[in-house]
Order: C-alpha cells, then sequence, then structure tokens
C-alpha cells in the first residue's frame, strides 16, 4: 500500500515531536485510520505509533473517493491494521462503514478477541436475502459495551440468537432494521441484564402484535419510526422502573403501558399521531391518550408533538383526564392557534404546579381561517410559570397576538417573555408588532419581553431532544 509522507515545517515538527505520547495518540483517535497511518510516517519515532491507537475509524466512502481506490483496497488496509495492532493494546472503540461483506464477519471475531468495548458499524447491501447475523462469539464477548447497527436498507434482516443475550453490554442501536420474530426479540432483549441504552430508529417489526421491553437497569428507550405505520397495529409494554429518558416518534401505537409508572424520569419526548388523515378523536380515544400520558407524569421535562395535544381535546374538560405532574419544570410543545390545541396545553399547565419555563414552536401548517378568533378564557396561571418562549411568531396572526396577551395578563410571576419570529422582518413592521404586544398590561412587575429574529430552525430554538 502507497503511503505519502505528509511535509510539515520543521518548526510543526519538533512541535509535535516534542508531544507525550499519550497526547499523540489521544489526538489520533479522533482521525481516520488510514490518515493516522499516514502521520505516523512524519517521524522515525512515531512509525510504529498507530499500531498503538485503542480507537480505530474505518469509512468507505472516504477511502474510496480518493485517488479512485477499489473495495479490496479498504478490505487490505483493515486487514493489514488489524493483523499489525499491538496485542497488548485493547481496541476500545471500532467504527465501520462499508459495503456488507462476509468480512465481516472475520472482522467482529478479530475485534472480540482483542475485547472490543465499542463496536460502531454501518452497513450497506444488505437485504432480506443476505440477512445480517449477530455472531455468537461477539455475543460471548466479557467486554463489549456499546454495539450500533446502523444499515441504509430499510429491509435488511437481522438475525439473533435464541435466547442468548450480551452479558456486559450496557448500549445497544439498531437503526433500519427488519425484526421478523417478536418472542425472539423479547427473549435477546430480555438477555441483556446491563443494557442501560436502548435505541430502535426506523425499525420494522414484522407482524409484531406486542414489543414488551422489560429490563430492570434500562435508563434511555428511544423508539424512531416517522415513516410509514410503524408500530400503529402493535401494542408497546414498558418495564423499565429507572427509566430516566424517554423518546417516542412515529404512528401512535395501539396502546403505551408501564408495568409501574418510572419514578425515576427525568425527560419524556411523545411526537405521536394517527396514521389516518380522516381520522377524528372522539372522548375515548381522548382517554386513551391521556393514560399514555400519565404514565411519563414523573418527568420533570416533557416535549410534546400537537396532535397529543390535539387527541386530549375532547376529554379536557373531565377533572379526571391527567393526573398531577408535580415534577414537570419544562414543557416544550409545537402547537397551533385553534383551541383544541391551546386549551389542553392550559389544562396540561393546571396538572403541573410547579412548571417554571414554557417552549411553543407555532406551527401554522394551516393557517386558521381569516374569520377564526381564537379565545382563551382568562385565569390565573396557577404554576411557577417563570419563562415563556414563543417560536415562528408570524407577525401577522392576530390569534397569536392573543396568546401572547393571554401569558402577559395571567401569568403573575412570570420573569421573561422571549418573542422569536419565523422570518426577518422590516424594522417599521417589527416596531408596530412591538407596540401591539406592549400595550398589553402584564400582571408580573417583573416581566421582560424581548424581540428577536431566528439563529436557528424553529425545531432547534425548540431545544427538542434529538436522539
Amino acid at each position: 500500500m502507497e503511503l505519502q509522507r505528509p511535509k510539515l515545517s520543521d518548526n510543526n515538527h519538533n512541535r509535535f515531536s516534542d508531544l507525550p505520547e499519550s497526547v499523540i495518540l489521544h489526538i489520533f483517535s479522533f482521525m481516520d485510520t488510514i490518515d493516522v497511518v499516514r502521520a505516523s510516517a512524519v517521524a522515525t519515532n512515531w512509525r510504529y505509533l498507530w499500531t498503538k491507537i485503542p480507537r480505530l475509524i474505518f469509512h468507505y466512502n472516504r477511502f474510496c473517493g480518493t485517488r479512485n481506490r477499489d473495495d479490496m483496497e479498504f478490505k487490505d488496509l483493515i486487514n493489514w491494521v488489524l493483523m499489525a495492532h499491538d496485542k497488548s493494546v485493547s481496541i476500545q472503540s471500532f467504527r465501520l462503514s462499508c459495503l456488507g461483506d462476509h468480512w465481516i464477519y472475520r472482522w467482529m471475531n478479530i475485534l472480540a478477541q482483542k475485547h472490543v468495548r465499542q463496536l460502531h458499524l454501518e452497513v450497506t447491501g444488505l437485504t432480506e436475502t443476505t440477512p445480517f447475523v449477530l455472531p455468537r462469539y461477539l455475543i460471548a464477548s466479557d467486554s463489549l459495551e456499546i454495539l450500533e447497527l446502523r444499515f441504509h436498507e430499510c429491509d435488511t434482516v437481522v438475525k439473533i440468537p435464541s435466547h442468548v443475550g450480551f452479558s456486559r453490554l450496557k448500549s445497544l442501536t439498531l437503526e433500519d432494521t427488519r425484526l421478523l420474530d417478536q418472542v425472539l426479540f423479547q427473549n435477546f432483549i430480555s438477555s441483556c441484564p446491563l443494557l442501560e441504552t436502548l435505541i430502535l430508529r426506523q425499525c420494522q417489526f414484522h407482524d409484531f402484535k406486542v414489543l414488551d421491553i422489560s429490563l430492570r437497569d434500562l435508563r434511555k428507550l428511544v423508539i424512531s419510526i416517522p415513516s410509514d405505520q410503524g408500530l400503529s397495529e402493535c401494542e408497546i409494554k414498558i418495564a423499565c422502573q429507572k427509566l430516566e429518558q424517554f423518546y417516542f416518534l412515529g404512528s401512535l401505537a395501539k396502546n403505551i403501558s408501564w408495568d409501574k409508572n418510572p419514578s425515576f424520569l427525568q425527560a419524556a419526548s411523545i411526537f405521536a399521531w394517527v396514521w389516518d388523515g380522516d381520522f377524528v378523536p372522539n372522548e375515548e380515544f381522548a382517554d386513551h391518550v391521556s393514560k399514555i400520558l400519565r404514565g411519563v407524569s414523573h418527568a420533570e421535562v416533557l416535549h410534546l408533538g400537537m396532535c397529543i395535544l390535539t387527541y386530549t381535546y375532547p376529554a379536557v374538560s373531565k377533572p379526571e383526564c391527567l393526573t398531577t405532574f408535580y415534577n414537570l419544570k419544562v414543557v416544550a410543545v409545537s402547537i397551533r392557534t385553534f383551541e383544541c390545541y391551546i386549551l389542553p396545553l392550559i389544562y396540561l399547565m393546571k396538572c403541573a404546579p410547579n412548571l417554571e419555563r414554557l417552549s411553543m414552536l407555532i406551527d401554522e401548517y394551516e393557517e386558521p381561517a381569516s374569520h377564526y378568533v381564537l379565545e382563551i378564557p382568562d385565569e390565573a396561571i396557577e404554576c411557577h410559570l417563570k419563562r415563556v418562549k414563543l417560536i415562528d411568531v408570524g407577525y401577522d396572526n392576530d390569534n397569536e397576538l392573543e396568546l401572547i396577551r393571554f401569558f402577559l395578563e395571567n401569568g403573575h410571576v412570570l420573569e421573561e417573555m422571549s418573542i422569536i419570529s419565523k422570518n426577518r422582518l422590516e424594522p417599521e413592521t417589527k416596531r408596530e408588532y412591538i407596540q401591539e404586544v406592549m400595550r398589553f398590561p402584564p400582571s408580573s412587575s417583573y416581566v421582560t419581553v424581548t424581540f428577536s429574529e431566528p439563529k436557528q430552525d424553529g425545531w432547534g430554538e425548540l431545544g427538542v431532544l434529538d436522539y
């Protein structure tokens, strides 16, 4: 393999050569391994330094995108690095992006023998007829703690062994995978006793009736399936008493039930919808969604999509619709300026006596009709709401002004209201809008109102948990 020696000035050469070996190794650990091998040619005392790197990174596109290298050269590089790697140095992390090939299993075998702790695989080219098989020698590893499997074809089948799980694994990510057996998957997950993080992103659960996740030590659960009907025909059962973070994105499951409400829950995000575009929620369905929300009632931070709010609207007047969210301090929601979104939000605030911060993304996919007037009943905000942020404000919508008026006139302990416009505005338009807002008499004598233009997109301003 031909390597070009990088050219450095004498000053740079001396500067790098004087660094301690541990510092150089740390710097190298963030580079693609091919670049580390090249850099090792700079100085004689660095010649074999790359063999001690505990973190190896191989990206097929980066490697083959330069100098028209082919697939075989890429495989030769990986084989060479693994065979020449210092046997006294364990591989802490191995990150590989490549085409699907039988060589992957050979490399995983070597990595298991090298006591790899983190394995990140991003594989292209596997299908249902060429599934990815989790090898037993990897599952039996007593060192593997983090495993990420990402596939670029959502029909890639992952074959897992029966009644055998990872004994030491703490974090598992499956992305763009197809799982064929409900019972097998449940047994496999339950056989990973130390699992603390489980991320299921864009997965297909073929013919699953129940997705059962029962893990004693799980702290973080992510289920993100935004395309197709996802888990709409499936029931999700969660028995994870130590759960701290819960994230759900996709078609609303038939049911989400908790064995026991997770009392350690710190943050929950639920962005779910019904796949049927003609669906109209009724009181029975509102009770169903409210029950799901009661399952995350211990959360300190709650992020909700607009559909969840409007689904509870038919039952919002019932006292038992929601439980009390005693721990809740931060709420972030996407919302529209219609009564069926605003009133459920106000009701949620009533159920959260310790709420301090509220962020709202005005997501007007469908503009209110010109004759529609939003009316919000005036009533004191009983929670300890101190900060309100409104994002993507159009400055041309009277219903948005009504929302601003409500919080200013009813937030008795409000300290800050931040209004972020949807677009950059002409100075005159902005000045007129500010004058309109400042006519509202604030209930709190300490509140400051700020107006600003967007620095990032609305979802970024909202600060929704991103997994």
